[in-house]
């Protein structure tokens, strides 16, 4: 009865990777690599290893904010060490290049573009089958129809019944006038 429960819990934990298991993956190493960022602008950052983007009210529409203190700007993530405002038009973002998280966002979304694809294929479908039946076989037809049901005893009848005894053990008695 355990490992059904066991089979069970494992099967319902692949089939809900299966559907959004990588987003879940993909948002922990993300967490990971802001810490990281987080670590090292407040051990701080030279100046020479900044990367300054100036923002004006033309180019604005470029940034695709991920937070307050984050966005994406032509394919590249960024993260803002300071802000500098020139005028009411235009920004200076002073920024730390932030590669490890454009790659992994480029490799989720090259997976999740592959999937797709996989999706309409049918293939993802199919080999999550073939690796259930790797794990555990369903039985087919004739081998629930044939088997037999083994049973075993611990108990032997044999060793611990007494029939009645319908022996004459000796003889009977004499009469005796």
């Amino acid at each position: 009865m355990a490992l059904k429960n066991a089979t069970v819990i494992f099967l319902l934990f692949v089939f809900a990777f299966n559907f959004g298991g990588s987003y879940v993956v993909l948002k922990i190493q993300q967490h990971h690599i802001r810490r990281e960022i987080i670590y090292q602008i407040k051990k701080g950052v030279s100046e020479e290893d900044l990367i300054s983007i100036t923002v004006s009210s033309k180019n604005e529409s470029e940034l695709l904010w991920k937070d307050r203190e984050e966005f994406s700007y032509k394919g590249t993530m960024y993260d803002i060490v300071h802000v500098e405002i020139l005028n009411e038009n235009t920004k200076v973002y002073h920024c730390i290049s932030d590669s490890q998280e454009t790659i992994l966002i480029a490799k989720y979304n090259k997976e999740l573009q592959k999937k797709r694809k996989d999706k309409n294929n049918r293939n993802n479908s199919v080999k999550t089958v073939k690796f259930l039946q790797k794990i555990n076989p369903l039985p087919q037809k004739e081998d629930v129809a044939l088997s037999k049901k083994s049973t075993h005893t611990n108990f032997v009848y044999q060793d611990n019944y007494s029939p009645l005894s319908l022996e004459i053990s000796s003889p009977p008695p004499q009469q005796v006038l």
